[in-house]
């Protein structure tokens, strides 16, 4: 599923950009400001119908524009997909192959998007929210239903809460509960399998790029050893004196460790910044085994915060993968182009190829 064509209009500093890529990989250079970033993050919001950098696309639009556009023109085997998406005024509007679509299971069917931008460590220093996130979009892009199943267990925990909030309890909050563990339990089932699988590719890339062993464990959001229902009912007071439901998949998390203990921890930025990528590279492994595609990679100034040492290594592990890469850098003395793969320049909003 390779992205053959890119046409971007208004997005940050970019203005008339149209390119062609290469299949495999794709390099772009330029000074900080110049807008490689916000090249990657149209590829992002073609592929995701959002950025990576912020949720809120109207800050995309570039300064005295009316609205931004992206359009992207995708390979998959014989058949070629025309993907653009548009923002006017607050509309945001996505279009495949001339036919307009309000979810993302089709953009991702068509286009499957992994990041690893400048942010990636927040894999490791944020909260658990963070890392849920990235869980559920590795779910979500190996088994599209789980969107809906996610959207379930959200609304009826909202009812949930909306109920305790009233200060119910007995049988009208049950009324709640009820439909509360059936989404849970399905969220849960979908997570522990993704994880499961992700957690030994995981090990394997981390232990190569941190030279030492990497393990990640799955929380589910409630206490070890007992059921979700048994969790409910210990928190039930806590419940309705917070208004809140405590436990629950919206309070999982993944557990990351090294040989000295958690990651958040114990691990220098550099180590963040190499066992975040791990995740990614495993989420990006797992997706072409479980959907035979490759999809596509955007890398985001790699050689930021890693010694030579580490880059190597991490660019070791982007190698075999099969997929198509898009790479950033300051220059090319820091981010060296391998032969044969276009490079473009960007400067002042300009996307240039280089002969």
């Amino acid at each position: 599923m390779p992205l053959e064509r890119l046409q971007i209009d208004a997005v940050r500093c970019l203005e008339a950009v149209d390119v062609e890529l290469h299949p495999h990989r794709n390099y772009l250079f330029g000074l900080n400001g110049a807008g490689k970033t916000s090249f990657l993050e149209s590829i992002h919001l073609l592929g995701r119908g959002r950025s990576f950098r912020t949720r809120q696309t109207a800050r995309l639009v570039r300064h005295g524009s009316d609205g931004l556009t992206v359009f992207g023109e995708v390979r998959s085997g014989d058949r070629r997909h025309r993907v653009g998406v548009s923002l006017a005024g607050r509309e945001l509007t996505v279009r495949v192959d001339g036919e307009k679509t309000l979810g993302m299971a089709q953009l991702a069917e068509v286009m499957a998007v992994h990041v690893m931008g400048s942010r990636l460590h927040r894999l490791i220093e944020a909260g658990p929210s963070e890392r849920r996130r990235f869980v559920d979009g590795g779910v979500f892009h190996v088994e599209h239903a789980y969107l809906q199943t996610w959207r379930n267990y959200r609304r009826v925990l909202g009812q949930r809460n909306a109920a305790l909030k009233r200060g119910l309890s007995g049988a009208p909050l049950t009324v709640w509960t009820q439909p509360m563990l059936t989404a849970a339990k399905a969220v849960n089932a979908a997570r522990e399998r993704y994880v499961e699988e992700l957690s030994d590719l995981v090990e394997l890339v981390g232990g190569r790029l941190l030279d030492q062993p990497l393990a990640i464990v799955y929380r589910p959001g409630w206490k070890q050893g007992i059921t979700l229902e048994q969790a409910l009912g210990d928190s039930l007071e806590r419940d309705l004196r917070t208004g809140f439901t405590q436990v629950g998949p919206h309070r999982a998390d993944i557990d990351i460790r090294m040989e000295a203990g958690s990651v958040r921890e114990h691990a220098s930025r550099g180590q963040q910044k190499l066992i975040a990528a791990a995740l990614v590279l495993g989420q990006v492994r797992l997706f072409g085994q479980r959907t035979g595609r490759g999809g596509l990679l955007l890398v985001d100034d790699p050689a930021a915060e890693l010694d030579g040492e580490s880059l190597d290594r991490l660019l070791a592990e982007l190698e075999p993968l099969e997929t198509q890469l898009f790479l950033t850098g300051l220059s090319e003395r820091a981010l060296r182009p391998r032969e044969g793969f276009p490079v473009f320049h960007v400067e002042q909003g300009r996307v240039e190829a280089m002969v």
